[in-house]
Parts: C-alpha cells; sequence; structure tokens
C-alpha cells in the first residue's frame, strides 16, 4: 500500500524534482548539423558526426561506449565505401541496428544494407541468423536516383521497418512513393513493398507493434496499416484526413538544422512489444497503445500547432476493417483531437496518455493562449499534461479554476484564436478535459536541446560543444489517501526515498488506481 500511496501523485500540481542521475559525455559536437539521438528504458545513444555515443542512465544499464560509425561497417566489404545514414539501439533486445548507404549507382535493385550488432558490444548479435543482409527495391531504381529515408527506422520485437522514398537529384519534383522495407533480423529476411503514399518531406511514420504501422504523406493523410508475414504485402486499412493547412504556411525553415523540416513530426511512446532479452529494463506498467496518445506537431510557416491524438482511433475495428475507407476531419477530429498553439523551441516528449512539454512559462498557460519562444538565455520548465479521461474525470471539479490546489488543475484546450489551418477545420477541435501539472524550478535553455519522458523520470539533455550533458530527474513521491468511495484522492507530502524510488523493479500499481476509478465512475453513472 505503500507504493501505492507513492506512485499515485508523482506528477501533482507545482510537483518538485530531484536529480537520480547526472554526468557529462565528451562529444566534439560543434559543427554537427545532423544529431540523431533518442533514449528508451534508461539508455540514451546519440549519433553525430560519424560517431556513436551510448550512455546507460540507469541504475540497471551500466553501459558506456562511444563508437566509430566503421564498427557497424559491414564485413568483407572494406573495398566497397559505405555510409551509415541511421543507428537504432533496442535496449530490451541488446540489440544495434545501423543502415548503410552504398555510394554510387544503386544496382540489382540493392538500396541499403543493415547490420546487427550487440548494443553492449560491436560482436554480431547471436539472435539473428545473419550478420547482415541487403535490402532490395520490389523495382529498378535508375541511375541518377537516390534513396531517402522517411524518419528513423524502428524496432519492434523481431521486426525492423524502414521507410523511404526515391528522388533525382537534378529534378527534385521526381518524387516517387513511399516504400517500406519490412525486415525479420532473427531470420535475416527482408522485403520491400511499395505504399499508397507519395515520399517528400512532409512525410512521417510511427511503428505501434509488429502488425500496425500509422503512415503519414504529403496529401494530409494519416493512414493505418497492418503488416503481414514476409511474403505478405501491408494492407491500408484506414485513413484520417488531417485538417488543412493554409496555403502559404506549408513549410517550415528550421534554423538549427539549415533545412526545410517535416510538415508533421510525431512524438508517441515507444513500442514495449514483442521478445525480451531484459525484463530487467521493462517498465512496470505498460498502457496498452489504445490508450495511449500521439502528439502531431505541425510547423507551418507561422501559427504552430500540435495535435493531441487519442491513439484510440488505431484500435481492433479499425484494424479490421477490410475495405479501405477514409474518415474526413469532420468526423474524427472533434471526437479525438486537442489543438493547441506551439512553438518549435517548445520540446516535446509523450509517454502513454503523458506528454511533458518545455514551455517559457511558470504555471499552466490560459485556454489557447500562444507563448514566445523559448530564450536562448533565461530558463524554461517542465509541464507534464495528462490525457486519460479516466484521471481527469476522477479529479474534484472545483480544479479547473483553482490554480493553487494541490491536486492536478484540469483544463479544456479552448479555442485558438489564430492557428495554421483553414478555419473552417480549425474549429473542428475536441474540448475534452486534461490534467496538467508544472515543476516550479526552471532549467536553464542555453544549449538545452531534447528531453525524454519515460513514466516516473525525466532525461535531460544539455548539447554543448565538446560535450553532452544528462541529468535524470525524477518527481517527489508523495503520500496518496485513496478514497474511491468519495470519488477523490487527498495526499500529503512524504519523505523523500530515492533509493526506492529509483527501483525499477518496484510493483506499479497506478494501473490498479484507474481500474477502482473506472468502476468507481460505471457504478455511480
Amino acid at each position: 500500500m505503500h507504493s501505492l500511496k507513492r506512485l499515485a501523485s508523482l506528477w501533482r500540481s507545482d510537483f518538485h524534482l530531484n536529480t537520480v542521475f547526472e554526468e557529462a559525455v565528451a562529444a566534439d559536437i560543434a559543427n554537427s548539423f545532423f544529431r540523431e539521438q533518442s533514449m528508451k528504458y534508461g539508455l540514451w545513444w546519440m549519433y553525430a558526426e560519424g560517431i556513436l555515443f551510448i550512455r546507460g542512465c540507469d541504475t540497471n544499464t551500466k553501459l558506456s561506449q562511444t563508437l566509430p560509425m566503421w564498427s557497424f561497417v559491414l564485413p568483407g566489404l572494406a573495398d566497397v565505401f559505405y555510409v551509415v545514414r541511421s543507428i537504432i539501439i533496442d535496449p530490451l533486445q541488446d540489440l544495434a541496428v545501423a543502415a548503410s548507404f552504398e555510394t554510387g549507382d544503386e544496382r540489382d535493385h540493392h538500396v541499403f544494407s543493415v547490420s546487427f550488432r550487440l548494443a553492449s558490444s560491436r560482436r554480431p548479435h547471436p539472435d539473428s541468423a545473419c550478420t547482415s543482409l541487403t535490402c532490395k527495391h520490389p523495382c529498378y531504381v535508375a541511375p541518377g536516383y537516390h534513396i531517402h529515408f522517411v524518419g528513423e527506422p524502428a524496432i519492434c520485437g523481431d521486426r525492423i521497418i524502414i521507410l523511404y522514398y526515391t528522388g533525382n537529384v537534378d529534378f527534385p519534383g521526381t518524387l516517387s512513393n513511399i516504400f517500406i522495407q519490412v525486415i525479420d533480423w532473427r531470420k535475416g529476411r527482408a522485403k520491400g513493398y511499395p505504399l499508397y503514399e507519395l515520399g517528400g518531406r512532409e512525410a512521417n511514420f510511427h511503428l505501434l507493434d509488429e502488425q500496425r504501422i500509422v503512415v503519414i504523406g504529403p496529401d494530409r493523410r494519416m493512414a493505418l496499416y497492418t503488416l503481414q508475414e514476409l511474403g505478405g504485402s501491408p494492407q491500408r486499412r484506414i485513413a484520417y484526413l488531417l485538417p488543412n493547412v493554409r496555403r502559404g504556411l506549408d513549410f517550415y525553415f528550421d534554423p538549427e538544422q539549415i533545412s526545410i523540416s517535416p510538415l508533421y513530426v510525431i512524438h508517441a511512446s515507444p513500442s514495449f512489444h514483442g521478445a525480451v532479452a531484459r525484463p530487467d529494463l521493462m517498465p512496470d506498467y505498460v498502457t496498452s497503445p489504445e490508450s495511449q496518445i500521439m502528439v502531431l506537431e505541425v510547423l507551418s510557416g507561422s501559427l504552430q500547432v500540435i495535435l493531441v491524438i487519442d491513439m484510440a482511433i488505431f484500435s481492433a475495428e479499425a484494424v479490421h476493417s477490410e475495405i479501405p475507407v477514409e474518415i474526413p476531419w469532420s468526423e474524427w477530429g472533434p471526437k479525438y483531437a486537442r489543438c493547441f498553439p506551439h512553438h518549435p523551441s517548445h520540446k516535446i516528449s509523450v509517454f502513454g496518455s503523458k506528454m511533458a512539454y518545455a514551455l517559457p512559462l511558470d504555471r499552466t498557460p490560459d485556454p489557447g493562449q500562444r507563448l514566445e519562444a523559448l530564450p536562448s538565455e533565461g530558463s524554461f520548465y517542465v509541464h507534464i499534461w495528462d490525457f486519460n479521461r479516466a484521471i481527469a474525470c476522477s479529479e474534484r471539479p472545483g480544479n479547473i479554476h483553482d490554480r493553487n490546489s494541490p491536486d492536478r488543475l484540469i483544463r479544456r484546450p479552448g479555442q485558438i484564436a489564430q492557428s495554421c489551418f483553414d478555419k473552417a477545420d480549425g474549429d473542428l477541435i475536441t474540448n475534452h478535459p486534461y490534467i496538467t501539472a508544472v515543476c516550479p524550478t526552471g532549467f536553464s535553455t542555453r544549449y538545452f536541446n531534447q528531453f525524454f519522458l519515460e513514466q516516473d523520470r525525466l532525461t535531460l539533455i544539455w548539447a554543448h560543444p565538446d560535450s553532452v550533458h544528462i541529468q535524470v530527474v525524477s518527481p517527489s513521491p508523495m503520500v496518496v489517501d485513496l478514497n474511491v468511495e468519495q470519488g477523490h484522492v487527498a495526499h500529503s507530502t512524504e519523505p523523500q526515498q530515492l533509493n526506492q524510488l529509483q527501483s525499477r523493479h518496484k510493483t506499479n500499481i497506478l494501473f490498479d488506481i484507474l481500474t477502482k476509478l473506472r468502476t468507481w465512475s460505471r457504478n455511480h453513472e
């Protein structure tokens, strides 16, 4: 019961954060514009300037490595120049995957290669039938056409998914459809298929699990595909039309990357499905994909917004649709999507139904309030927004207006005065409640680069010219007195017990709380 009391109120109003891990990693990235970084299960990695940096930021993960990209070049190909385009890691399977391009014209439908290594070393992965394999395009690739990845490759269990399209550098408008490579890394097999969506900078995707993938194309369609066994073509089940972006605003120039950025950037929880070689790293409780959110960052020329989408729209009913259908925005947006003003400097991270948001404000923004960019010299504040409907319904109604309430503050998105969407589409937004909390302690914006939310931890990254500073923080535990009969949760502060909070083996019974609250809600309807 003590664990339940502590966990039920981790992200409360005006929560305080304790530092549980802090370290600086030497990295010469002053002139690097391409910094691919991510975090999963307490393991952080970054690929920049041809170097892979790996650092375990968890008490159960001691890994710390700095590896040149040549560590991942395919064996026996020293006479051919390969460029490592992307490296992804799955700590649960101790797996590192590198996707490499061969310079020069592609031949015999060969588009790129992938290699499989142990993340804890550079040795070949013992569970894979091969050290590497080549991925072949399903049709002929003409000379002069080059491969462009859509986002970054994704791993889920036995499967690795890579999306790409082809284009001619001499004729920028000649882009192909998106293609998908479905790879079984354990069996050492790969197969390529065409998708319906066109390629382009606006395209993006998110892998839900081993059988489902969401693909966004430049035609503002968000399509759900189901993946078959190797040899079976992906099936397009349902497509949701996104709101129209006003003409003239359908681009975004990113000064940090010195390039045009994708119009749609997806933020969602990593997949926790599939075989697990490191069960000690597995989170205690993982919500089903249908209970999670996906945040869609719409990077337009101005008046940017984010869409917080209820992933119930990708449920089993949608998967079993035999005839591909398209759902207009007016039919699904008002029920399943919330819209908020946004600035690209406001960093986002998603875990389950929660979103961590870096804002230049030490209180919850008013509904529809548009905030300025994060200052280059100053402070930002960590906001946690929870879109779990069961929790929102359990809070006291008075919290809607009482900013000083010790409980979490319930808000509604409200109307946005101006956005990048056409007015007709921009007005069709749900007003479902959500819960907000903010840490009153500010963090420096100088060199701030990214952060990652994972259950009861937040990992913040500052990219200095000669090093990367990593700080892992966790909310102070609280004592919670559950009173389901009265329909609310009261709490008081508890002495900090960091050793228990750091343990990854604690029993997470937040799920039990939600179940009791849902049961109480049904019984009192």
